[in-house]
């Protein structure tokens, strides 16, 4: 990996977005991470709303342009021909892993137009001779009908209206391609379509329009592992910005190896996650083994331990009688330590409330003084911290 993050390096030397800020080599990922800056969304949105895209002006022409949402602004992302190229690659790795080759036919459920999961699938199962079905999401008869027609062997879409596919017709596939909500993370939805599909191999998968893609499930692998002949990735603590241990949550920062148009360095993609290495599968060695599960958005302290508000939603996910819907609200014990009430909304009863207690321990590596049930959560805020109007 230190080799081609030094080749990235001296690539990006005369880079007109990177000259002057990158050192030209480093001995090991720690130096990495000490010496080269981290670089925003907001800088990556500054310089694209420039004429001409700035500083990322494409050296070579595009051979696509994707736009995705960016705050209040469509970004354009480009590729290039060897760009699409790469990611073909790493995914026809992936494909064969998965032992899909010609012969297949795959449906594409994902949206197209300006989203960017529709055509990313397709054009990677077409390079690698599988017979694609652009059909996009929603008319889940139809879709049904000519998945039953077309004798559909792969399907990839969005894991919820996957089941109505199946509940319609649709045969089950041998592989499912899962994107668009929580997968593995959300285990009664997973249940739910391992028990339409019994006998399927599901991929759950993560990637961003600025890069993609990030990772996905390989057949004996855990959690998702990352395309690491396209991406260097690491784990920083979102309020220092300094690497955490390998195992501990924090934000997830990527750096492109092959990019030739929009090559991102120490990208701080704004997402949870917690990074693992492991034994070589398939030739991958990093892990996600939770995938993301959370926005390293405005951090509480509680009892000591960093708390990302946003983090806690996989907490609840699957959990009957629970809208979703949550709010903490951290005070003070008599004695002065921090008193933690996690409050739900809907009718969670019984059993939910013991399993949400030790989700939520697992999730924050700290435990509620007190789960609370009620009808309708007011407040848009995700924590009210009544501490501070006691100092």
């Amino acid at each position: 990996m230190l080799d081609a993050l030094n080749a990235q390096l001296a690539r990006l030397q005369t880079h007109p977005f990177y000259a002057g800020r990158l050192p030209g080599s480093v001995a090991s990922a720690a130096e990495f991470a000490e010496r080269v800056p981290l670089m925003t969304r907001a800088e990556l949105v500054a310089e694209m709303n420039r004429p001409g895209y700035g500083a990322f002006a494409p050296a070579v022409p595009p051979v696509r342009v994707h736009l995705t949402p960016m705050g209040a602004t469509l970004v354009p992302i480009l590729q290039s021909a060897a760009d699409l190229r790469a990611i073909e690659a790493a995914c026809g790795q992936h494909l064969d892993a998965c032992g899909i080759g010609a012969g297949d036919v795959c449906m594409v459920t994902f949206g197209y137009h300006l989203f960017v999961a529709g055509l990313f699938y397709q054009t990677q199962m077409e390079a690698r001779g599988v017979a694609c079905i652009p059909h996009g999401p929603g008319e889940t008869e139809r879709a049904a009908r000519v998945a039953q027609q077309c004798g559909v062997t792969v399907l990839a879409g969005n894991p919820s209206h996957a089941l109505k596919l199946i509940e319609a017709g649709c045969p089950v596939p041998r592989v499912f391609f899962a994107g668009g909500e929580a997968f593995t993370g959300n285990a009664a939805l997973y249940a739910r379509v391992r028990e339409a599909m019994p006998g399927t191999l599901l991929i759950d998968s993560y990637s961003l329009s600025e890069c993609l893609p990030v990772a996905r499930t390989f057949p004996g692998g855990t959690g998702v592992h990352v395309f690491d002949e396209l991406l260097y990735a690491e784990v920083i603590d979102p309020d220092t910005g300094m690497p955490v241990a390998e195992g501990e949550r924090g934000e997830l920062v990527l750096t492109h190896l092959q990019k030739e148009l929009q090559p991102l360095v120490r990208y701080r993609t704004g997402d949870l996650t917690v990074l693992e290495r492991t034994a070589p599968v398939h030739g991958r060695t990093v892990s996600l083994p939770r995938v993301v599960f959370g926005r390293a958005d405005s951090m509480v302290k509680i009892k000591g331990v960093k708390v990302y508000p946003s983090e806690l939603k996989t907490v609840l996910l699957g959990v009957e009688g629970a809208t979703g819907a949550y709010r903490l609200v951290v005070g003070r014990k008599a004695h002065g330590g921090d008193h933690l009430t996690l409050q739900v909304e809907g009718t969670v009863q019984g059993g939910a409330i013991e399993a949400i207690a030790e989700r939520f321990k697992r999730q924050t590596l700290i435990h509620a003084d007190a789960i609370e049930t009620v009808a309708k959560i007011e407040s848009a805020g995700l924590v009210e911290d009544q501490r501070r109007e006691t100092t």
